[in-house]
């Protein structure tokens, strides 16, 4: 190679082995150990715990909520099942539940209205909990399984450490070996999105809506008083974020021992962050991954097949050296994670291209770029949201 080549290829080395390590940071600072909590058996003494399902969205990963919520160890349990009347499938699956053999209590509860939106969400959950007898309340997505500890581990974290409102984000779970090997790819570039898309809108790290949210009754009662006021919809009381600015103790963990989703890599960002909309500045970090795997692959085959006798040819060795080894790094904590195939780590770019490919061809069905415009997500900007 010319030395003028040498000098731009090691530039553009050095330009990718900058933007790996500010995205590598970047996205590890995401997972923080502040968000880990130690895991401990509840002590019985929280009494009756009343959990929420909003019926919506897959049945057969509505009925693996339901069936993992069945079978968990904390013994005092009522589970309210809420659906239309007018979706009969929903509506039928609470039956069938409702009338089988368990020793938590099954209440079903209709709503005049579909449950489609966070909105509806809220509204059918103010609707459910006037009846509901718990000192604790869980709020459950409809898409995730828990663990047979899951509630009554929260359950503890949360008394003993006086915690308001706690939420666990879920993990992700993968059948097969081609989905353990692609997954922390998409995983990565799922987060890279994250990163561009919180640093658009400076939104809060507190989502407005948890997969699981466990709140304490008082707290509940203390946030519902404020901000109830006659035909208005409450939302505070039903996310951790009103928690939060009323000042009581909130926690965001990482519950993926605990709570996970079932994934597929062809449709991952709507299985793993079904909420989560993502621009067209998510679609060129995705892009620019690809180029900066491209550039540490090639810059490393340059450095070891070629002869080096000059101080621009080791530099693209030693640049190419360090943005391969972030990205297998960071393939192995996804991998970890996500439960994966870490020991692929030293091979991490024979998956990140379907990665690439996948997550462009998931955003171009989505709309995510070059498309209509996606409705916006709500965010938690007012205290009220439109009337019941």
């Amino acid at each position: 190679m010319v030395p003028f080549l040498q000098f731009v290829f090691l530039f553009v080395c050095w330009l990718s082995a900058l933007a790996t390590l500010l995205v590598f940071l970047e996205s590890w600072f995401a997972f923080s150990g502040r968000s880990r909590f130690t895991a401990r058996r509840a002590s019985g003494t929280y009494g009756v715990i009343s959990v929420f399902v909003p019926m919506h969205g897959n049945v057969a990963k509505l009925e693996g909520t339901i069936r993992s919520i069945l079978g968990q160890s904390y013994p005092f349990i009522e589970l309210f099942l809420i659906h239309s009347e007018e979706q009969q499938h929903f509506a039928r699956v609470a039956k069938e539940f409702r009338s089988g053999r368990s020793h938590i209590p099954v209440r079903v509860i209709a709503t005049p209205f579909p449950i489609a939106s966070q909105h509806d969400r809220t509204r059918a959950l103010e609707q459910a909990q006037l009846t509901a007898r718990g000192r604790w309340l869980v709020i459950l997505g409809s898409d995730i399984t828990l663990d047979r500890f899951a509630i009554e581990t929260a359950l503890e974290f949360a008394g003993s450490n006086e915690i308001s409102a706690f939420t666990m984000r879920p993990g992700i779970r993968c059948r097969s070996l081609l989905e353990r090997l692609v997954a922390p790819s998409m995983e990565q570039l799922l987060q890279m999105m994250r990163v561009a898309d919180s640093r658009r809108n400076r939104r809060k790290l507190l989502d407005a809506e948890s997969s699981f949210l466990l709140v304490n009754r008082e707290a509940f009662d203390v946030v519902n008083r404020i901000n109830r006021m006659p035909g208005i919809l409450n939302e505070a009381g039903w996310n951790i974020w009103g928690y939060q600015v009323d000042g009581l103790r909130v926690f965001e963990g990482d519950g993926s021992r605990w709570v996970w989703r079932d994934a597929n890599v062809t449709s991952w960002s709507s299985d793993t962050d079904p909420e989560q909309h993502y621009s067209g500045r998510g679609a060129s970090f995705v892009i620019g991954s690809g180029a900066a795997t491209l550039i540490a692959v090639a810059g490393l085959a340059f450095g070891l097949t070629e002869r080096i006798d000059n101080f621009t040819g080791a530099s693209i060795l030693a640049f190419s050296a360090v943005s391969y080894s972030l990205m297998a790094i960071s393939y192995y904590f996804f991998a970890r994670r996500l439960r994966a195939t870490g020991w692929f780590a030293p091979l991490w770019f024979i998956s990140h291209f379907p990665a690439i490919i996948l997550t462009l061809l998931e955003m171009r069905r989505k709309g995510l770029y070059g498309g209509s415009e996606k409705e916006p997500r709500s965010t938690p900007t007012t205290r009220m949201g439109a009337g019941s």
